[in-house]
């Protein structure tokens, strides 16, 4: 190991592989090929249960496969200090290993793979080998199999092999939650540690693309369209909503669909061959209910009130990156900092794990007991079975019968009749009370009987007369808190406040509407013919000037929707305020249609009830979570019906993002969804243009009681906007209603400015793309223009509201904190966000006037329209009042005196790059090279490497660029983006760094809005830009924004370094991707530059498209891939494609030799290489250019996820990476002490490595001549 004078304690374990069929719910849908690590002891025992299992018959003697309890990914556990050797064999048909991320290595050969030139620790069939790690710290580890990475159903990941370690602090021990028992493997444990309180510990895995098939082997069939569906899981369980729907009875006549095991269904709940013309898709709001499709198969976590805890998320899938959110609860982004960032949602890419550390514990700060849902928030994943439940009890559950004084018994049962585990309490708390007949603990107090729709909460529905509608029980009466008011039933958020007559009172009442109205997004007619959004009682009286009362509020409501359709209201997502230690009441009325209509984007589907879903706040889970979750009751309203619920705001929360949550599946990407936003205590709100206070509205300014003033910008972004063209198309359409093929378009706070639109010969230079973003040529664009003067602080509220991809999220010129609360956080300036993730961008910045783009960075939301600009005037203007007295802020673009200033001079060529030495090649390639380098590569006596400049810290940098095209450059069909327009690419170039200080007017190599001074290139002419390095940034990304549909993923980017003060580079290459810097011979390290890009477009050696990623249809065609899965994968123009190491048809146990330089050669990706214990900084970024997140893994080493942060979390794997993204990898402890080779790559299996998103990272040993 690293250090072989560790005094270490061994932990053993004996690890084999399991090949069982994988059931993943009650229904019976499997993964028939399903694999697994397992502890070799339980072998056996487990696999005979499990096929037992598999071959359950249903009553009419039809198979009904079971789910196994001890089916579950390998989950096992150490101490710090520890040194954990696995002995691992199998009897598979192929090579297989232990891959282990983040813990040290005992030799090159616990790797658990077949890398370069090492020894192979991958194992066949038969074999043994014994891996060795050291446990230096605590957290998750997670490992898989390297032995077959392939993406298809013919790969062992997709499968299931997968698990982790976890590490707990040194001489903690961990017993079964139910028993109390020994631990030696589970997902579950209870964790006792000797000086700190025992806690609660979920590991908690997140998997996708599952090659699932029903009870009967066949397809699983959606059975609202007929069609096959996909299938998502948690730790090999899930749970779709298509199954459950079998038992969600109609409002009317009772159960829709046959139960599924009826015997006349051959292959999922209908029969698929019926019409679907006049089929009403009902069901979605009460999918999640305990009540009436009883628990879920996913694992549920449980707990009592108060008991500490954590998740340990863990990504085990192959493909999409996850959002993980758990409802009432919150935790810290990093749990050992006390100033980073509250959060309850999360992306997790493929490979990367998150610790949970739950603040409160159990029920959150206000001790809320009852069901807590947990999902990923992407819909098509939550629909799809990503789903649980953490139920909170408030009883003693024994898991026997109660016997009261009087011989009367509790029963340990569900309200479907199922048993209630017993529940160990932890040791140091007092255990919760004993059940007795008033108390009889959750969810038995809740009024309702299985099989029913759940009922609505007590108190807190108010029908159309505006009196109350539901009463509650006596048995729920004497559950209820003390000081119940409407909304908080069970446990009352709100510190004790009442008013004049003694009532409890809330310090804001927000009296929400939910309608529905034709949302036009753009001046070319681009509409959503039902949008659905909130609004505020205040919006409704402004308009019509009238005053809202019960008896008049349905026509005024329809008043205010009919002045939408008429344009006349511009409508955007609701933003609303509080402060931190408000109690605030939402009262939520529903005037919607009862049905969304059939289109070609969606089935008719019944959407009568409606809800108020908000994060981060604390709540009454019962009463006020907006759901109808297990056995919760159900917080929704029907038409005419008002929702009362009661939140607190414990703390400056900051944007709290809030949805329907019954049909978000339906109608969330029409637009329902909005923030609340916990300002600091005391705050006022103002209207940036009028100074009147308000409110609601995306913009505001905000006055803190210190007199501090800052303006706010509300910005959401939004996909499978379900829109229309003006004549009536469907703007990129399903192949069928109801298809979550990534339908529709994308938007900012319901507008759009598509690139195409604005590309038209109308205007001269309208049709050339380097003027897209120009509002001199092509007017503003309707998306917010964010609007301030220099030097006035800025605060963006970025969220997402719908409905599966991610975005990033860029400023061109402006950079801010990662973590607003945590000023040791990196600078930024890119944010990746999945739905429901809020963040909250603070720009301080001595931003000089002019206008600035914001953009999300991948290729297909900038087409469709995801851009806007930040207009700082120079000049004071009539349309916004100023919040300080100061001037404009003094120009630091002055290099004229004796300040140090480097100069380059680059130039843009064409060039055919040859990505390997198959000769898979970009013959279309564009880059930036050195222009004393123009010559050699286009002549091909140097290869081609994207452009890598270096400066210091304090230095004034001018980049003189030169254009030197000199051939049209040619539209491409491949890779593509929705609803692509042939234009002809823009011959002009721009160059643009990120971080650096420049004069957006002249400098910053984008044409944006008003700004008058050409910053592009036509072919022959050259610019000079002038920018400022005054900070050590480290990682800058070069781009080009003259034409990004046609350049980018050819290769126009590139980078520059921005160095320590004093650096030096002690290469004779300064352009290389591989640097020794020190400062005057001091502090030197080893620096690698690499560049993530997808998107690419290659043909192989005979001039053939090359598309590795496509998939195979059940006729045995390709078919094509999202836009986002597009194109090619790579690193730094280069790329090692399985296809050409293996063939087209390899041999399983050839698969593992597949990273092998003794076998194959090296790769043709970058040879980055150190000695051991040599300082190692590696400079990532993603240039480009598909949205598809990607994920960084470096096998071996571990790193800091914020360099400067001493109590960050430490991480060997980067996920959620996009277009934008630079990260500043320091390696902790330097290049490892044990030479060998070290896979650097994606964590993404489908399709980034098999595309060639794999290189080496190489240790030399003493032997070898100093580099």
């Amino acid at each position: 190991m690293d250090n072989d004078n560790i005094d270490s304690i061994f932990r053993d374990f004996n690890v084999t592989v399991l090949s069982i069929p994988i059931v993943y719910d009650f229904f019976g849908d499997h993964d028939p090929d399903g694999i697994m690590y397992i502890l070799k002891e339980y072998k056996d025992e487990v696999k005979n249960k499990a096929i037992a299992n598999f071959y359950n018959k249903d009553e009419n003697g039809l198979p009904l496969p079971r789910p196994t309890e001890e089916v579950q990914p390998l989950t096992i556990r150490a101490n710090v200090g520890e040194t954990i050797r696995i002995e691992f064999e199998h009897n598979e048909d192929r090579r297989l290993s232990i891959h282990m991320q983040g813990l040290k290595y005992k030799n090159i050969l616990s790797d658990g793979a077949n890398v370069g030139y090492n020894g192979d620790s991958t194992v066949g069939p038969g074999e043994k080998i014994t891996y060795e790690w050291y446990a230096d710290r605590e957290g998750i580890f997670y490992f898989s199999d390297m032995g077959d990475t392939r993406f298809s159903e013919k790969g062992t990941n997709i499968h299931g092999l997968f698990g982790a370690l976890i590490v707990q602090a040194k001489g903690a021990s961990w017993t079964d939650p139910v028993d109390g028992n020994e631990l030696k493997s589970g997902i579950f444990a209870d964790i006792h540690n000797p000086s700190k309180p025992s806690f609660r510990e979920y590991a908690v895995y997140f998997h996708d693309e599952l090659e699932a098939v029903n009870r009967f082997g066949k397809p699983i069939i959606d059975p609202h369209t007929g069609m096959r569906t996909s299938v998502t899981a948690i730790s090999y369980r899930s749970e779709p909503m298509v199954n459950r729907a079998a038992f969600i009875p109609d409002k009317d006549v009772g159960f829709k669909f046959c139960n599924p095991c009826n015997p006349k269904d051959n292959i999922n709940i209908i029969d698929i061959k019926k019409p679907m013309e006049h089929h009403v898709v009902d069901g979605e709001d009460v999918s999640m209910s305990s009540w009436t499709c009883g628990d879920p198969a996913t694992f549920i976590p449980r707990a009592y009130k108060g008991d500490p805890s954590k998740f340990r998320l863990i990504h085990g899938g192959v493909q999409e990156t996850h959002v993980f959110h758990l409802h009432t609860h919150q935790w810290r982004l990093e749990p050992d900092n006390p100033d980073s960032t509250i959060i309850d949602s999360i992306s997790v890419g493929p490979q990367e794990s998150y610790t949970l550390d739950i603040l409160y514990g159990a029920g959150s700060l206000v001790g809320s007991i009852g069901d807590h849902i947990w999902h990923c928030h992407l819909y098509p994943h939550f629909h799809e079975g990503m789903w649980s439940l953490w139920r909170v009890f408030d009883r003693l559950e024994t898991g026997e019968n109660v016997v009261l004084e009087n011989g009367q018994v509790i029963s340990p049962l569900y309200p479907d009749g199922t048993i209630i585990k017993k529940l160990k309490p932890l040791p140091d708390r007092t255990p919760p009370p004993a059940k007795d007949l008033d108390h009889p603990g959750y969810p038995n107090f809740i009024n309702g009987k299985f099989r029913e729709r759940p009922k609505q909460p007590p108190l807190g529905i108010i029908n159309q007369k505006g009196g109350n509608k539901i009463c509650p029980t006596e048995l729920e009466f004497d559950n209820f808190a003390d000081n119940f008011t409407k909304g908080a039933l069970y446990t009352q958020p709100c510190p004790n406040k009442k008013d004049k007559c003694g009532c409890k009172k809330a310090d804001v009442i927000f009296e929400l509407f939910v309608l529905q109205a034709k949302l036009v997004y753009n001046k070319s007619g681009w509409n959503d013919p039902y949008g659905r959004f909130y609004v505020t009682k205040e919006q409704i009286e402004e308009y019509t000037e009238c005053k809202v009362t019960n008896e008049n509020k349905e026509e005024l409501a329809k008043r205010y929707v009919a002045g939408v359709e008429n344009r006349c209201i511009d409508v955007e997502p609701l933003v609303i305020r509080a402060n931190k230690g408000d109690c605030i009441e939402v009262r939520t009325t529903n005037f919607l249609p009862e049905t969304l209509p059939k289109t070609a984007f969606q089935l008719e589907t019944l959407t009568d009830n409606v809800g108020f879903h908000i994060h981060l706040v604390k709540f009454d889970v019962i009463a006020s979570d907006g759901g109808a979750n297990g056995y919760n009751n159900i917080a929704s309203v029907f038409y005419g019906e008002t929702l009362v619920e009661r939140y607190y705001a414990n703390e400056e929360l900051n944007a709290c993002f809030f949805h329907d949550h019954f049909n978000p599946n339906s109608h969330q990407q029409h637009g329902v969804f909005g923030a609340v936003i916990i300002e600091p205590k005391g705050s006022k709100y103002y209207d940036p243009k009028t100074g009147k206070r308000i409110k609601y509205g995306t913009k505001a300014v905000i006055e803190t009681p210190s007199g501090r003033k800052f303006r706010e910008f509300g910005l959401f972004v939004h996909d499978f906007a379900l829109l229309f063209d003006k004549k009536g198309n469907p703007l990129n359409k399903p192949p069928f209603p109801g298809s979550h093929d990534d339908p529709g378009v994308m938007g900012i706070n319901y507008k759009c400015e598509p690139l195409r639109e604005r590309l038209t010969k109308e205007k001269l230079n309208g049709e050339d793309s380097a003027y897209v973003f120009s509002s001199r040529i092509h007017d503003d664009p309707v998306t917010p223009i964010l609007e301030t003067y220099p030097g006035d602080e800025i605060v963006i509220r970025l969220l997402d509201g719908a409905q599966e991809e991610q975005h990033a999220f860029n400023i061109n010129g402006m950079k801010w904190r990662k973590e607003i609360t945590d000023k040791r956080s990196p600078l930024v300036q890119e944010q990746t966000i999945g739905i429901s993730e809020a963040f909250n961008i603070r720009i301080k910045d001595d931003y000089e006037g002019g206008d600035y783009l914001y953009y999300f960075g991948g290729q297909d939301d900038l087409w469709l329209g995801l851009w806007g600009i930040i207009r700082a005037y120079k000049n004071k203007t009539k349309n916004l009042l100023p919040i300080n007295s100061s001037e404009e802020c003094s120009n630091k673009m002055d290099a004229s005196k004796e300040k140090k200033v480097r100069e380059f001079h680059i130039a843009a060529i064409q060039k055919d790059i040859l990505y390997n030495c198959f000769e898979d090649h970009d013959p279309d390639g564009l880059l930036f090279v050195p222009y004393e380098y123009k010559d050699d590569i286009l002549s091909g006596k140097m290869e081609p490497k994207p452009l890598i400049l270096r400066a210091n810290k304090g230095e004034y940098i001018k980049v003189k660029l030169t254009n030197c095209f000199t051939k049209p450059i040619p539209y491409q069909v491949f890779p593509g983006v929705p609803v692509d327009k042939v234009v002809t690419p823009s011959m002009r170039v721009g160059i643009s760094p990120q971080f650096l200080g420049f004069n957006p007017i002249a400098d910053s190599g984008v044409n944006v809005g008003y700004n008058n001074l050409e910053q592009t290139v036509k072919p022959g002419d050259s610019k000079t830009y002038l920018w400022y390095a005054d900070e050590e940034y480290g990682t800058c990304l070069l781009s080009s924004f003259t034409d990004i549909r046609n350049h980018r993923y050819h290769g126009l980017f590139g980078a520059i370094i921005i160095e320590p003060e004093e650096a030096q580079i002690e290469n004779d290459d300064i352009y290389g991707d591989q640097a020794t810097i020190s400062e005057d011979g001091r502090n030197a390290f080893r620096e690698f530059v690499i560049f993530m890009h997808n998107g690419i477009r290659l043909l192989d050696v005979d001039g053939n498209l090359i598309e590795t990623n496509r998939e195979i249809g059940e006729d045995g065609q390709p078919e094509p891939v999202d836009f986002e899965d597009r194109g090619e994968k790579g690193f730094n123009y280069r790329s090692e494609r399985f296809f050409n190491r293996l063939g087209d048809n390899p041999d399983a146990s050839d698969i593992a030799n597949v990273f092998s330089s003794v076998v194959h050669e090296d790769p043709a990706t970058p040879i980055f290489e150190a000695s051991p214990g040599e300082r190692v900084i590696i400079r990532l970024l993603m240039p480009a250019d598909k949205p598809r997140n990607t994920c960084f893994v470096l096998h071996g080493h571990k790193w800091k996820a914020q360099p400067d942060d001493p109590f960050t979390n430490i991480i060997s794997a980067q996920g959620a990476m996009s277009v934008g993204n630079v990260f500043n990898i320091e390696l902790i402890n330097g290049a490892s002490m044990i030479p060998g080779d070290y896979l650097y790559r994606s964590g993404v299996i489908k399709w980034d490595i098999e595309s060639g998103m794999w290189g080496i990272f190489r240790i030399k040993d003493q032997n070898t001549p100093e580099l």
